[in-house]
């Protein structure tokens, strides 16, 4: 065995929350070394970007303070409309002659001027058997955008040692091992607060990256709509264990219904109301069908590119996964199989300050963090 090292902790910093994960590896395998979630307060992060920069900071420095983790080395993951991921072709050359053609040509597929980008790339390998052209993903980000998240960290006493794009870290996390060189193609999402992550991969390789407008945030807005509650409320009735979707509503209110006299005879006070619970089932379906549609185009988008595989599986984490059915209820809307990701299964041990069964409550939540403390390696 490998002595394990200190990683770099994984930073995902969201509408909702502010997401850190420490890992150390050895030997091969991951060891979970310690976990943090702090809840942000409205008006310091909105649309992906930092639109509080002191109130960040000093949320930064509350969260720390609060936690143990193991020097101030972070790695933070974005996602907003100032980032952009493409995959293109080129002709196989020097890696020092494919910079250079990647400055040149990313002028006519950034919507953004380069001057005032920073640009990143990695080549994929070859687009195919026998070809003369090797795919390269190029990632340009604003500086401006980058910058103002990077103060914010090194004026909260952090050091900023990587950024990395959202979409690409659940490559990392909730990819699974014995899936990456699949056959088919496969879908990650991470439905975050206001923010829905996607990518597509082929080989274990990315062939379409992109965030959709949609999250928790949205689900509790269009439940406090049709429900005609406050949004606190809806947002609690979100996580309810009773509120569940599609088909798994159904089985549950059959269910209910064959118990309806025990119920009758064992009355609390945290009864749920039957007229409350639909008006939230609708307000929430709602929500995730429109969601469901900007995927099913990210998937059609991705079918229209040359040698495109079938989208045969999806894996769903973030807050949006938490909710009761979502996995089941995405499958019947796509048509494509889905499941919760499994973070877990990445890790040989847990010496964290969560235990073992938080860590599975909090598992689609901490996606992100996870697979940005796993770029390291």
């Amino acid at each position: 065995m490998g002595r394990f090292r200190k990683q770099d902790i994984g930073l995902d910093i969201d509408r909702g929350a502010l997401k850190a994960v420490q890992l150390s590896r050895g030997g091969g395998s991951y060891t979970l070394q310690h976990v943090g979630y702090h809840k942000l307060p409205p008006g310091v992060i909105a649309d992906g970007e930092v639109a509080d920069h002191d109130r960040l900071v000093a949320e930064i420095k509350e969260f720390w303070g609060a936690h143990s983790f193991k020097g101030k080395s972070v790695i933070l993951g974005v996602a907003n409309q100032k980032v952009v991921v493409r995959v293109l072709p080129f002709p196989k050359m020097s890696p020092q002659d494919l910079k250079s053609a990647i400055g040149f040509e990313a002028q006519d597929h950034i919507p953004m001027p380069l001057d005032e980008a920073v640009l990143d790339h990695i080549s994929l390998g070859s687009s195919g058997e026998g070809s003369d052209l090797d795919r390269v993903l190029i990632v340009a980000a604003q500086k401006a955008m980058v910058s103002r998240y990077a103060s914010a960290i090194r004026t909260a006493g952090l050091r900023l040692t990587g950024i990395d794009v959202k979409a690409l870290a659940l490559t990392r996390s909730i990819l699974p091992n014995a899936l990456f060189e699949a056959e088919g193609a496969i879908l990650l999402m991470d439905i975050g607060a206001e923010l829905t992550n996607l990518v597509v991969l082929q080989g274990g390789a990315p062939t379409l990256t992109r965030f959709v407008q949609g999250g928790s945030l949205y689900f509790a807005q269009s439940i406090a709509d049709a429900a005609n509650i406050s949004e606190e409320e809806a947002d609690k009735q979100l996580m309810n264990p009773k509120v569940r979707l599609g088909s798994a509503a159904l089985q549950d209110e059959d269910n209910q219904n064959e118990v309806a006299d025990q119920e009758a005879e064992e009355e609390s006070e945290d009864d749920f109301d039957p007229a409350l619970a639909y008006d939230i089932r609708r307000g929430l379906e709602d929500a995730v069908q429109l969601l469901a549609e900007d995927i099913q185009r990210s998937i059609e988008y991705h079918y229209s590119q040359p040698e495109a595989r079938e989208v045969s599986q999806v894996f769903v984490s973030g807050e949006g996964a938490l909710v009761g059915g979502m996995d089941n209820y995405l499958s019947e809307l796509l048509g494509i199989s889905t499941q919760r990701a499994n973070l877990l299964g990445k890790l040989s041990a847990n010496r964290s300050n969560v235990s073992g069964e938080q860590i599975k409550v909090m598992e689609p939540v901490l996606a992100v963090s996870f697979g940005l403390a796993m770029e390291g390696e």
